[in-house]
């Protein structure tokens, strides 16, 4: 083939590809749209999840619906949609901590989480609150490592599962004040959180499901953990201020498909998003719901996101916690 034939080639191909991408682009969402969430129906995941959705439904004009896959530590749900038809019309709700831990704590998973799925966008964060019981005489940070280094059997806490998000963060907290405690988890936040208000353990760290409970003064809050302070409780410090700077750990969210979904795809479901975190009817929503509405790009997200496991696999190896 000669230089001109070639050039005439080229052309073409270059034409047939930035057709294709248009057609991509102007034929998305063609039908139903699904949000994934690794949770049970009714938790703080499934009514953030219904927020966005019903949102992007409005701006798509196409049906978004919510598909619960709950499951060994959420990489049910994350092997579902990395396994998916990588078309954009399988988003995954993913939370970047449990996400992160996964990866790690696992020995065998049936994806790579490095590659089969691909960030679009944040949409939520929120802080984990260190708390105790409210018949504790315990009234800050300093308190309660004071009382651990008092009893020589040291104390214990409750948690809602080995590898969750709250059991990591507070093995990031005891070993950030230098004190060790007992693990004691439980298979959710409600038996976590009878277990505290029982005195069957002395603390926890809870994640914004026990909000209520946070309120209405059944357990105390002494600290959040996340680098500011937390507008559905502003009188309470964070870990940072009460002597442990840079400390922060928080259970942020976000937006992910299968990993080989065209890029015109990824930017047009990151586009919606952004757009629907900026209408005050869904920001409300998550905010009453204990979360900090925010959007991404992708590359930012993927960038928390891979920071977070690199943390994460550096924890999980410190404690040597394994699941087959």
């Amino acid at each position: 083939m000669n230089k001109t034939l070639q050039c005439i080639a080229g052309v073409v191909a270059s034409m047939a590809l930035l057709t294709a991408n248009a057609a991509h682009a102007q034929s998305f969402p063609s039908r139903v749209v699904k949000i994934v969430v690794p949770f049970a129906p009714g938790g703080s995941a499934d009514a953030s999840a219904r927020a966005l959705g019903e949102r992007l439904a409005e701006i798509w004009q196409q049906p978004v619906i919510i598909e619960n896959k709950p499951g060994a530590g959420t990489t049910v749900a994350s092997a579902f949609v990395a396994k998916s038809p990588p078309d954009g019309h399988t988003l995954y709700l993913a939370y970047l901590l449990s996400y992160a831990t996964s990866a790690s704590l696992y020995n065998k998973l049936p994806y790579d989480p490095a590659i089969d799925l691909a960030t679009v966008s944040m949409v939520a964060d929120a802080p984990f609150i260190l708390a105790v019981g409210s018949n504790t005489n315990v009234a800050n940070v300093a308190d309660l490592i004071a009382l651990a280094k008092s009893l020589p059997q040291g104390l214990s806490y409750s948690s809602t599962g080995n590898g969750a998000g709250p059991h990591l963060t507070t093995e990031m907290f005891l070993r950030r004040v230098g004190i060790k405690a007992t693990h004691v988890p439980y298979r959710g936040t409600a038996e976590a959180l009878n277990s505290l208000m029982g005195n069957q353990v002395q603390f926890s760290v809870l994640d914004v499901a026990a909000l209520g409970q946070l309120r209405s003064g059944r357990v105390r809050p002494l600290a959040v953990t996340s680098a500011k302070r937390w507008s559905q409780l502003p009188d309470i410090p964070t870990i940072a201020e009460s002597g442990y700077p840079s400390f922060d750990a928080s259970s942020g969210s976000g937006i992910m498909v299968a990993g080989k979904t065209p890029r015109d795809i990824v930017t047009q479901i990151n586009a919606a998003i952004v757009q629907a975190m900026t209408t005050p009817s869904v920001q409300q929503r998550l905010s009453n719901q204990g979360f900090v509405p925010l959007s991404s790009s992708p590359q930012e997200f993927e960038t928390l996101l891979r920071g977070q496991m690199e943390r994460m696999r550096t924890l999980i190896n410190d404690i040597g916690l394994k699941v087959d």
